[in-house]
């Protein structure tokens, strides 16, 4: 194989040594100490780190969350210390009739200490969210960050929309609620329309 950095390359087409460089394990395989890829696509050696990994067309379209991966979602029930929502986006992208579940518990919340999950979300807030862990169709979340967190909330009392009067503190325009809230850094700031 060359030294180039990048090459298109085939499934089962052979990409090096065991010796030389670390297999990527969702893109390559081993066999008999050879790499071999697992997928087509462009090739990308990092010569200082001893890594190879393929990279697809289709990793920019792709439908099914991985851990780290961004998702929007709409919060669909509260348990005692968790609450359940579905995706709407998947980095940045529209996911529309999706299947994926996700849950936040309480301790993936903020980096605060969170008493009650009505101290942090209510049901039909849309949140923004990081994936942790990955289990079949379901995945654990984490709102633990300042771009993670409440993007859109109403009232609970009247359903308006609800403005921001401190870092996580709303209160609502028309009939005076307060909320407690784990909010985005960008709350209500959301460059697109997360509204059905």
């Amino acid at each position: 194989m060359n030294d180039k950095k990048k090459d298109i390359i085939l499934t089962g087409e052979y990409v090096g040594v065991v010796e030389e460089f670390l297999p990527d394990t969702e893109s390559t395989y081993i066999k008999d100490g050879k790499i071999y890829a697992s997928k087509s696509g462009i090739i990308s050696k990092d010569l200082d780190r001893r890594k190879i990994n393929i990279k697809t067309h289709q990793e920019s379209d792709r439908k099914i969350p991985k851990i780290g991966d961004i998702v929007i979602g709409v919060i669909l029930f509260q348990r005692k210390y968790s609450v359940g929502l579905n995706f709407y986006t998947l980095n940045r992208k529209l996911h529309f009739n999706s299947y994926f579940f996700g849950n936040i518990h309480v301790s993936q919340i903020s980096n605060r200490y969170i008493e009650k999950i009505t101290d942090a979300f209510q049901k039909t807030d849309i949140i923004r969210a990081k994936v942790i862990k990955e289990n079949g169709n379901e995945y654990e979340l984490t709102t633990i960050g300042k771009d993670l967190g409440v993007i859109h909330s109403d009232c609970s009392i009247c359903g308006t929309e609800l403005d921001r009067i401190g870092f996580n503190k709303l209160r609502c325009p028309m009939c005076g609620n307060m909320e407690n809230k784990k909010l985005a850094s960008d709350y209500r700031e959301v460059a697109y329309n997360l509204k059905y």
